[in-house]
């Protein structure tokens, strides 16, 4: 799967522009468990949002397919996130 087909420009440079706030350890261990299960565990909205810009930044969305979905629907519900972490709506 190539990552034009899961995420969009928008989505690529929302993540690109969040940096890594959260620790690359946890970002990592969130990645793991979203390749193997397709799920997000329930993590700080800084670590998700670090997990999207290494899934990015590292060129590695490939590994998590349609689970990067799961990961921008995770930011979009966590209860901290602010509107400033919100990944862009879809249109489609």
């Amino acid at each position: 799967m190539r990552e034009d087909d899961v995420a969009t420009e928008g989505e690529l440079e929302w993540a690109l522009a969040g940096g890594s706030a959260g620790p690359a350890e946890t970002a990592e261990e969130v990645l793991a468990v979203l390749s193997a299960t397709g799920r997000t565990p329930e993590v700080e909205v800084d670590t998700l949002r670090a997990a999207a810009f290494l899934l990015v930044s590292q060129d590695r969305l490939d590994e998590v397919g349609r689970g990067w979905l799961e990961l921008l629907d995770a930011v979009r519900a966590h209860p901290d996130a602010a509107l400033a972490d919100l990944p862009p709506a879809r249109t489609d």
